[in-house]
């Protein structure tokens, strides 16, 4: 019996190791699979960090560009505005040179009609010029110019005398009466013409 119950209590031993040898390498596999969930939840957590890095590196580099653009969207609309204030600046520098060169251009035509003028009359004066170059070359005709200029003094003698005339009975006024004698006092409108001396 002592010997039964040895084999009992080794047999206990036995089963006790064996039991503790199973735990502890099911400890141990459960230790190594431990250690390699935590190398694989350290390895992903690195990967996280370094994506976090990488997102943190490009949200800063995207909030830079943001900066940056908004800086160069404010440049272009200054430059923009200026832009607009310069053309608007040389829509009134081109309004104000079309206008002068269509004054230019009239007073041009208008220069060009008093060239045209003026070499009529030169020609006319020539012409008047060797008239009287004809005349004076000879006595009668000298004569007969000296009469023409003397009626035409004359006549205009009496032109200067009659506009007077005119002009005095226009400045004695109304003596501050609208009607005198039953008569409207107003005076009359003159018409002054100044005629030219005809030149023959």
């Amino acid at each position: 019996m002592f010997k039964h119950s040895k084999s009992i209590f080794v047999a206990f031993l036995v089963g006790v190791t064996l039991f503790s040898v199973f735990k502890y390498l099911t400890s141990l596999k459960e230790r190594y699979d431990l250690l390699n969930s935590i190398k694989q939840f350290k390895s992903q957590v690195e990967f996280l960090e370094i994506q976090k890095q990488n997102l943190v590196k490009g949200l800063q580099q995207e909030r830079e560009l943001k900066q940056k653009l908004q800086e160069e969207n404010t440049n272009l609309t200054s430059r923009l505005s200026q832009l607009d204030t310069d053309f608007a600046q040389a829509q009134q520098n081109i309004d104000r040179l079309s206008f002068q060169i269509s004054l230019l251009r009239t007073e041009n035509l208008a220069l060009r009609d008093q060239d045209v003028n003026l070499r009529q009359a030169l020609t006319q004066i020539t012409q008047d010029r060797d008239n009287l170059k004809v005349r004076l070359s000879s006595i009668p005709e000298l004569k007969k110019a000296i009469r023409e200029v003397k009626i035409q003094m004359r006549q205009a003698a009496l032109q200067v005398k009659e506009r007077k005339k005119k002009t005095e009975i226009s400045l004695k006024g109304n003596g501050g009466y609208l009607v005198k004698d039953g008569r409207a006092t107003h005076p009359l409108n003159v018409n002054i013409e100044v005629i030219p001396l005809p030149v023959k």
